[in-house]
C-alpha cells in the first residue's frame, strides 16, 4: 500500500470513529464524511466495489428491516462478512441523499426498548462491525464501545413467523415525491461534477460534464423523463471513470426508484 493511500485509510477510519462517538445532532455530517474519505480511499473503495457486485441490494434490505409478528420494528444485520459492508454502506449513501429520514429511521429500526438510546444501538448493530470489519482488512486494530450496547435480537427474531418486510419511507404526494428526486439527483450531479473537477483536458470526461449540466437542467425543470434519460446515458458513458462510480449508482437508483413508485401509481 502506498503511503497516500495509507494516509486516506486512516482520514476513512478516524471519520468512522469520529461517526461512533459523535452526538445524534451531528451524526448526518459524519455520514456524509464517512462517504467523502471513502470516495478518495482508493482500497476501502475497491472493497466496497467488490463487496457490492456481489450483493442483492433489495432481497437484503428486506431481510434486514423487519417487523415481526408482534409488531416491532428491528434490524436483523447479515452473518456474511461482505453482506455486513454493503448493506450498511447502502444505509449511509441512502441517509446521505435523503432516501431516507434518518431520524425516523434509527428510531424505528433500533429502539429495542431496553434502555439503550436507538442511535447508540444503530452505532453498534452497522457502524461498529463496518469500521471494524474493513480495519481487520487491511491490517489495522479493532475497537469496541466504551458502553455495553445490547444487540438487537437476531436468533430468536429470525424464527418468529409472520415477519413483514419494511423499509422506511416518507409519506409523500405525487408533485412532493418528484420535487424530492429532482432535488436529491441534483445534489448527487453536483457531487459528481465535484469529483470530475480534477480531470482536465479530457474529452470524456468533458461529455459526462456535458451531460451533468442537462441533468440539472432536467432536476430544475423537473421533467422526470429527460432526467431518466440522461441517467441512463451518464451510467453508459462513465463506465471506467472510477471516482464517480457510486456516485452514478446512486443516481441511477435515485430515479429507477422513483420510476416504480410512478409505474405502480398509473397501474
Amino acid at each position: 500500500m502506498t503511503e497516500g493511500s495509507k494516509n486516506s485509510l486512516e482520514k476513512f477510519i478516524a471519520a468512522c470513529d469520529e461517526l461512533i462517538t459523535c452526538k445524534f445532532l451531528v451524526a448526518e455530517s459524519k455520514i456524509e464524511k464517512i462517504l467523502a474519505c471513502l470516495a478518495e480511499t482508493p482500497p476501502v473503495y475497491e472493497l466496497v466495489s467488490e463487496c457490492m457486485e456481489q450483493f442483492n441490494r433489495d432481497r437484503e434490505i428486506s431481510k434486514a428491516f423487519v417487523q415481526d409478528s408482534k409488531g416491532n420494528y428491528m434490524c436483523l444485520m447479515p452473518k456474511e462478512e461482505y453482506k455486513i459492508i454493503a448493506l450498511t454502506f447502502c444505509m449511509l449513501a441512502d441517509i446521505n441523499a435523503d432516501r431516507i429520514d434518518f431520524t425516523d429511521y434509527v428510531k424505528r429500526f433500533f429502539d429495542n426498548g431496553e434502555g439503550i438510546s436507538p442511535f447508540k444501538n444503530f452505532i453498534s448493530t452497522m457502524i461498529l462491525p463496518f469500521r471494524n470489519l474493513i480495519c481487520e482488512a487491511f491490517g489495522y486494530p479493532t475497537i469496541e464501545l466504551s458502553e455495553k450496547i445490547v444487540m438487537a435480537p437476531i436468533d430468536k427474531v429470525e424464527e418468529e413467523e409472520n415477519q413483514v418486510a419494511v423499509m422506511p419511507e416518507r409519506q409523500l404526494s405525487d408533485g412532493e415525491q418528484l420535487a424530492k428526486v429532482c432535488e436529491v439527483s441534483k445534489r448527487i450531479v453536483a457531487q459528481i461534477l465535484q469529483e470530475l473537477e480534477p480531470y482536465r483536458r479530457d474529452r470524456h470526461v468533458d461529455d459526462l460534464k456535458s451531460i451533468c449540466y442537462a441533468l440539472i437542467m432536467a432536476c430544475e425543470d423537473q421533467d422526470f423523463d429527460c432526467l431518466r434519460g440522461l441517467t441512463i446515458g451518464l451510467k453508459y458513458a462513465s463506465k471506467g471513470v472510477r471516482a464517480i462510480k457510486f456516485l452514478v449508482r446512486e443516481l441511477d437508483e435515485n430515479v429507477e426508484e422513483y420510476l416504480v413508485k410512478l409505474t405502480d401509481l398509473n397501474n
